[in-house]
């Protein structure tokens, strides 16, 4: 449900999910390693950004289709598909539903979610539950790396950025080769995808 964060409890459920969305049933199972699994707890939606953080061009990642997010062009410059296709969370399927783009091998996917009503400084306020967070500006936006494992061992990374006051785009890079870097997949996309995004209203 909106405004509702779901909590991951088991490994169980963390496999399942990995398995459901790694590309080809040959990679079942090594799902949770190669996917990294999810990151887990998202802190609770806020509708306010933290004091001092200015967004000079605001954005609205809402007002276009979330699969025209990131341009094809961009796409394929990261070596994925040049179309994402939106998949609906198995989990739980009213929550927001993602684009994901795919490598031709199924090796590296790339998720892209708009989330209206949640602010950066959810982040801010939950920093002490990632083991990985950083404070970021892409594409001249406020941002922040936030991830309960460590990237590079797991493969996945999230960054959240700020779109607009009490809008975040969330990027979520999986890579299965673990020497590349699932962190730069993601800045990478979001670098493609905010110029492209309409002004905010």
């Amino acid at each position: 449900m909106p405004g509702v964060i779901r909590t991951v409890t088991t490994r169980s459920d963390v496999v399942k999910r990995s398995a459901i969305l790694c590309a080809g049933a040959a990679f079942l199972g090594s799902a949770l390693t190669a996917c990294g699994g999810e990151q887990g707890d998202a802190p609770a939606p806020e509708t306010h950004q933290p004091s001092g953080v200015t967004i000079s061009a605001p954005k609205d990642a809402m007002a276009t289709d979330r699969c025209s997010l990131l341009p094809a062009a961009a796409a394929t410059e990261l070596g994925l598909a040049p179309q994402g296709q939106e998949q609906a969370d198995p989990l739980d399927p009213e929550a927001p539903s993602p684009c994901v783009w795919n490598s031709e091998d199924g090796r590296n996917r790339l998720s892209l979610t708009p989330l209206d009503g949640r602010s950066i400084q959810a982040y801010h306020d939950n920093k002490s539950k990632y083991v990985d967070f950083q404070e970021l500006s892409v594409a001249g936006h406020p941002s922040v790396r936030a991830n309960q494992g460590d990237p590079k061992q797991d493969g996945a990374c999230d960054i959240f950025l700020a779109t607009k006051e009490g809008q975040v785009l969330s990027a979520q890079a999986h890579v299965m080769d673990t020497s590349q870097d699932a962190c730069g997949l993601a800045q990478k996309a979001l670098e493609a995808a905010v110029p492209t995004l309409p002004a905010s209203k």
